[in-house]
């Protein structure tokens, strides 16, 4: 029996390294389950799980705020990396408190994300899973705003381009009210608005409106 589930165990192993489908990966959870309390058997489960939870489409809880869990949709993978973007909005914040030329770098809506939300939304853990990286700020495509530096950030929102790349369908936009991407509007005052039917306002919102939607995006390493 021993020498059986040995045999099994290393067959799960070689399936879960070498997956290709998500059909390899639910078979390797199976026969890792099927082992029980076999030494890095239940390990392994939870892996796949995690896994198959965290799958491109598919809706993950992760954190919460006001006392609410937060959704995501899960928007994209690079190995171990997957990109989250809240399903809902989580705040209603003005894109800068002062009314004056601002960059996504230079905004108080990324300060506040990237400060109090992310200290006070995550747990010591799941911080720890939150990737920073490069978040590029290219000009506006219709009126060649300035899109200022690129920042280092482990919290954002959407530019126009991963806008329309990810969230090509109007259900996944329409949110009930209006919610900001961070690519400038028609001058520097302004940024990019979803309105409540999902289409984006290109001429851009002021800045200084306080009642603007956040759906915040951001990476997260799974352990796995």
């Amino acid at each position: 029996m021993e020498t059986r589930n040995e045999e099994l165990y290393a067959q799960a192993k070689d399936r879960y390294m070498h997956r290709a489908t998500e059909q390899d990966l639910r078979e390797a959870r199976e026969m890792f389950a099927q082992l029980g309390d076999h030494p890095g058997a239940r390990a392994y489960v939870e892996r796949c799980d995690t896994l198959l939870n965290y799958q491109v489409g598919n809706t993950v809880n992760f954190g919460c705020w006001k006392g609410t869990p937060i959704r995501w949709r899960v928007l994209d993978e690079r190995g171990k990396l997957r990109m989250l973007f809240a399903e809902d909005i989580v705040a209603e914040r003005a894109y800068n408190d002062t009314p004056v030329d601002t960059s996504w770098r230079d905004c108080t809506l990324r300060k506040w994300l990237n400060g109090e939300f992310l200290d006070e939304a995550f747990t010591a853990k799941e911080r720890m899973s939150i990737i920073s990286g490069m978040v590029r700020n290219p000009h506006s495509s219709k009126w060649f705003t300035n899109g200022g530096f690129d920042s280092m950030d482990k919290l954002f929102v959407l530019n126009e381009e991963e806008f329309a790349r990810y969230l090509p369908d109007l259900a996944d936009r329409a949110r009930g009210c209006w919610w900001w991407l961070r690519t400038p509007g028609s001058n520097l005052m302004s940024a990019v608005g979803v309105y409540e039917d999902g289409s984006a306002y290109d001429f851009g919102i002021n800045v200084y409106y306080k009642k603007g939607g956040v759906r915040p995006a951001m990476w997260v390493l799974l352990r796995v």
